[in-house]
């Protein structure tokens, strides 16, 4: 028997809130609910769910979704596109490895990709550690692909990072993550490709944020980092200070122009197998980043009460709240600047990303009728009385 624990949304403040309909992800699904948690409308992407588990989703302004799905059995890792009604009108899968974790189009149509694959082995046989050199070792190939199915750039993480420079704390090879999703042979593990939008940094001459370099996340080496898209140069680098440093993160995403902190690169800081300080241990953060000055400008925290060890994610919204799932509470929230949660959602789907969108974001989102925005007020306590009298 299960014990209760409450879904859907279990508080929302209508007047504190940038309200709209937020796209979760799960097992063959994806919905688009409003800010009561009833679903405005669905995808059935895969009824019977044998496509793989849906890694990323993201709703694009004409309406289309766009899928990542990671392999499952004869299906290896591919993209999806879907138009509203869920007819397939694209689909992708890459030659370079596996994709995973992240999907993103960029500004000119095309998509990026992280794709998992051996190293060759004449890089790992460089490999100080004796017991390293002895294994497969996988890191990402990030690729832009045209619609044409056209690979436009490639950038092969071991053609241009230390192959010793590793996360020093092993994963056993058994452990639920899997055998090769671990910090022993997963060298990198990139969770978060973005196109970088157009910024104040660039605006004001500084040529390593300029439009279209690629920022990426690396969650086994605690990095964050940007390639320069035109000469393939990491151009800034970011593993950060707060309380001893990032550990394991998640979403990696340079805040776009008007919203408010435009510029700054927001983070969901995991927590995840610290080895800077124990701080960050059992504690996961949600942190703003200044690059050019390199400093957290603004974080959420709540102690051990917020704790996701993998996956994750953040948004910005309009209004200067932002958008935070806690993956392993399943847990949706938005945080106000000053860190008062106004939204709280409680989803059975096993999302590991989730995106905000305005009511009119899409032309099809913008004919749904309206929704009512009832305030939802959580009990002061909720006890349950015993079986029987």
């Amino acid at each position: 028997m299960k014990t209760v624990y409450p879904i859907g949304t279990t508080l929302y403040r209508p007047g504190q809130c940038s309200n709209g309909y937020t796209l979760i992800s799960g097992s063959g699904v994806v919905n688009l609910i409003d800010m009561n948690g009833r679903t405005a409308h669905r995808w059935q992407v895969d009824p019977d769910e044998s496509k793989g588990f849906i890694h990323r989703a993201r709703l694009l302004p004409d309406g289309r979704l766009l899928l990542l799905f990671g392999p499952r059995g004869d299906n290896p890792g591919h993209v999806e596109e879907f138009d509203w009604d869920g007819s397939v009108l694209w689909e992708y899968a890459p030659e370079d490895g596996d994709p995973h974790h992240d999907v993103f189009p960029t500004a000119d149509g095309n998509i990026l990709l992280a794709c998992k694959a051996p190293v060759p082995r004449e890089v790992v046989e460089k490999i100080e550690d004796p017991v390293r050199r002895e294994l497969t070792i996988y890191d990402d190939t990030i690729i832009e692909v045209s619609r044409d199915k056209q690979v436009v750039w490639r950038w092969r993480q071991h053609e241009h990072l230390d192959i010793n420079t590793c996360n020093p704390i092993p994963a056993s090879r058994d452990w639920p993550g899997g055998p090769d999703n671990n910090t022993v042979t997963d060298w990198t593990h990139t969770n978060t490709v973005q196109s970088l939008p157009e910024n104040r940094w660039f605006d004001q001459g500084d040529e390593r944020f300029r439009p279209g370099n690629v920022l990426m996340s690396m969650r086994q080496l605690d990095t964050i980092l940007i390639v320069d898209r035109q000469t393939s140069e990491v151009t800034w680098s970011y593993t950060g200070e707060f309380r001893g440093g990032m550990s394991g993160q998640h979403e990696s995403v340079m805040i776009e122009k008007p919203l408010p902190g435009a510029g700054n690169i927001l983070v969901f800081d995991n927590g995840s197998s610290p080895y800077k300080d124990l701080a960050h241990a059992g504690r996961s953060f949600v942190i703003e980043v200044d690059p050019l000055a390199e400093e957290v400008v603004w974080f959420y925290e709540d102690g051990h009460r917020f704790n996701s060890t993998f996956t994750s994610n953040c948004q910005r919204l309009a209004n200067g709240n932002t958008l935070i799932l806690e993956a392993a509470c399943r847990r949706l929230f938005e945080v106000t600047a000053g860190g008062e949660i106004v939204w709280e959602h409680i989803t059975t789907d096993s999302a590991q990303r989730v995106h905000r969108y305005a009511y009119d974001y899409c032309p099809q989102a913008g004919e749904l009728p309206r929704p009512a925005e009832l305030s939802v007020t959580p009990p002061a306590e909720l006890r349950i009385p015993p079986d029987g009298v």
